[in-house]
């Protein structure tokens, strides 16, 4: 299945973006990435701001086992899952399922300008 996902860092992002990615490419190698694009912080007080980007992963894996393998990855890069505050926190890493390709997900309002790139026409 393909699910379209997200990722955004706002500690040392370049590096932890290029991280992700590299071990988002070791679990799959047919994973098609947006540009990264600085966006503003949402629903999180900080003055750091944040590298988002936008991809496709085609997988074998349920969204419950996908989502499970992106944690790891977000832990192995730093992220401490286990703080109920995280959400609301400055992040090393955080990776999201959109949702399945063919079911048409949401994307968020300040990555809607990375759809097209992944032929995703708005």
């Amino acid at each position: 299945m393909k699910y379209l996902c997200s990722l955004g860092s706002n500690i040392d992002p370049e590096m932890n973006i290029h991280h992700a990615k590299q071990q988002l490419q070791a679990l799959n190698s047919n994973c098609l990435f947006s540009q990264n694009i600085a966006t503003k912080p949402v629903d999180i007080d900080t003055q750091n701001g944040f590298l988002n980007a936008l991809f496709i992963i085609d997988t074998p894996l349920n969204s419950h086992e996908l989502k499970q393998r992106f944690n790891q990855i977000e832990e192995a890069l730093g992220r401490d899952r286990s703080d109920p505050e995280r959400s609301r926190k400055d992040r090393t890493i955080d990776i999201d399922i959109l949702g399945p390709l063919d079911e048409g997900p949401e994307v968020p309002h300040y990555l809607q300008s990375l759809t097209t790139e992944l032929g995703l026409a708005s």
